[in-house]
């Protein structure tokens, strides 16, 4: 089973005017967890006002005026340092390939069932969309539609440095460091919070192998791990709890290609735990260039955005460095699960590629803003058996 969830927050800007004129970046940071092999065991919990069924519907933020010059607990991030609109609009789209949407927070303003986002003709008339896309001339009028492989579609959301109104009382701990950032509100038709979530049941399987090598012994356990998919895995965490603990660290593993090590080589004293857990993933997971939002942003002519279209989505991944306040959210959130369960587990963060495809996402704004996406979808392997 997997589950994903996800959510939105937006640094609040600092007023400035771009340079005659340039558009606003949106800094859009994504992290979630995508629980494999579970036992059914709930993630972090989910507050109880939290969405399961559908709406109605707003304006739609891709239709604005073009420029005529079991996947659990993810967050979206949105970060400004400025921008001519206020609010700002932003519209999304998430499918889910492989599963329905289960939760979502505010309420969307469409929801389509997996079996018709996921259907061969959905699948078309994507194709035939993003020819439409390709073909629109500047300054083009006609509306277009959403995704047709979206099950989530939030139309039109404002973001604004106060709620619009107020916030859900009694959040989950999560929820409650989620507000704690500095990060504009998202306000939908009738909700206002410091994110947008979604959540979906699907069923996939992990990509990993484990298998004994050649070399195993009752107290020399030499074992091989296997990446059989199609894409590569970063940073693959194996804790092991049997007595005492030992922890593997694969920095990378490519698609199709294997590590092979002795458990006992990686045996790991109490007190270097959180070091090589915790610790390691956090500096794996943060972004080495740019480890908190920006205090500002200059434009050039190298990096000035112009004649954006609105009806024109951001998709494609720019990396998957996050700020260390995401940092601190997903470790307070899931360190005990990654690292501190009996048995064994493996962590790691899944190819922004595999996620695209997972999990395809499109983010709308206006045209006086441009998106610059990051993903960061963490897996968590559990109750895996040492062969």
């Amino acid at each position: 089973m997997k589950l994903w969830l996800a959510a939105i927050f937006v640094l609040a800007g600092v007023e400035a005017r771009a340079e005659s004129w340039c558009a606003y970046p949106l800094w859009v940071h994504e992290w979630g967890v995508h629980v494999l092999g579970a036992d059914d065991r709930p993630g972090p919990p989910l507050p109880d006002w939290f969405h399961h069924d559908a709406p109605s519907a707003a304006g739609s933020v891709r239709n604005l005026p073009a420029d005529n010059g079991v996947r659990k607990l993810p967050v979206l991030h949105f970060y400004s340092r400025g921008s001519l609109s206020q609010p700002i609009p932003v519209g999304i789209e998430v499918g889910f390939t492989h599963g329905p949407a289960s939760s979502w927070f505010p309420q969307v303003d469409h929801l389509v069932p997996a079996e018709t986002a996921n259907s061969a003709a959905a699948l078309a008339a994507h194709a035939v969309l993003v020819e439409r896309r390709k073909a629109r001339q500047q300054g083009q009028l006609d509306a277009l539609p959403a995704d047709p492989r979206a099950q989530l579609v939030w139309d039109h959301l404002e973001l604004t440095p106060r709620p619009a109104r107020p916030a859900s009382p009694e959040p989950a701990d999560w929820v409650t460091r989620a507000r704690g950032l500095d990060a504009l509100w998202v306000n939908g038709a009738s909700e206002s919070e410091r994110f947008v979530f979604y959540e979906a049941t699907t069923h996939e399987t992990s990509p990993l192998v484990l298998t004994r090598g050649p070399g195993w012994s009752a107290t020399r356990r030499q074992l091989v791990l296997t990446n059989s998919g199609a894409h590569a895995l970063h940073d693959v965490f194996m804790t092991v709890r049997d007595g005492a603990v030992f922890v593997v660290h694969v920095p990378e593993l490519a698609a199709k290609a294997q590590t092979t090590f002795v458990l006992e080589d990686q045996r790991v004293a109490p007190d270097g735990l959180v070091q090589a857990t915790r610790g390691a993933l956090a500096k794996a997971l943060l972004d080495p260039n740019e480890p908190s939002p920006p205090a500002e942003y200059r434009w050039s002519s190298e990096r000035c955005v112009m004649m954006r279209d609105p009806a024109q989505p951001f998709e494609r991944s720019a990396g998957s460095g996050l700020y260390q306040g995401e940092v601190d959210l997903i470790v307070a959130a899931w360190g005990a699960r990654f690292f501190d369960q009996p048995g064994t587990t493996v962590v790691y963060r899944e190819d922004v590629a595999a996620l695209d495809e997972a999990m395809p996402l499109a983010i709308y704004t206006d045209m006086f803003n441009f998106v610059v996406l990051h993903r960061a979808g963490l897996a968590l392997w559990e109750n895996v058996a040492l062969p």
